[in-house]
């Protein structure tokens, strides 16, 4: 049986050649620090090409590549070396948790939408509820004349009429 190999990595190193490349622009890891707003442990691990500190392979393609914009170099070159590394490695970490995209819970995508219309739709019914006016009461004039045609032609005859309550519909 053969012991299997391990896989090296790609002799040019990102990490290496970004660091020479600096060395060549005669910047100093705190310089390159200052103008890429990294924290100096961070350039120092992109040039080792430990990748430990960094949260995620996403973040890490982006400051190889702000990394190798401000020296001048090929930023797609220096990617392309990182991630033909971390396949042969095996390197290739998953992002956090955190940064990754949420599936929805339930629902389609319009589903929240049509949630809001539905709550706006409750609490406009609320509002008008709460802010409406209660029912005036009307006098009713219980002893208005009543006209009545006969045979005879119009006569008016006084006539008492029973009391309604106000707002009551059947006069009950």
């Amino acid at each position: 049986m053969v012991p299997e190999e391990q896989p090296r990595p790609d002799p040019r190193s990102p990490g290496l050649l970004l660091k020479n490349a600096r060395e060549a622009a005669g910047m100093s890891v705190e310089q390159v620090a200052d103008k890429l707003h990294l924290l100096k442990s961070v350039v120092s691990s992109l040039e080792k090409d430990c990748y430990d500190r960094i949260r995620g392979d996403t973040f890490a393609r982006g400051y190889l590549r702000n990394y190798a914009r401000l020296l001048g170099m090929d930023a797609d070159d220096i990617v392309g070396c990182f991630n033909s590394n971390a396949a042969r490695t095996g390197n290739v970490r998953a992002e956090p948790k955190a940064l990754r995209r949420r599936e929805p819970l339930g629902g389609g995508p319009g589903a929240g939408r049509v949630g809001m219309v539905v709550a706006l739709l409750a609490l406009s019914g609320l509002f008008l509820f709460q802010t409406r006016e209660p029912a005036r009461e009307t006098a009713v004039n219980t002893q208005a004349p009543l006209t009545v045609e006969t045979a005879r032609g119009e006569q008016r005859l006084a006539a008492a009429l029973p009391a309604v309550a106000a707002g009551s519909v059947d006069g009950n």
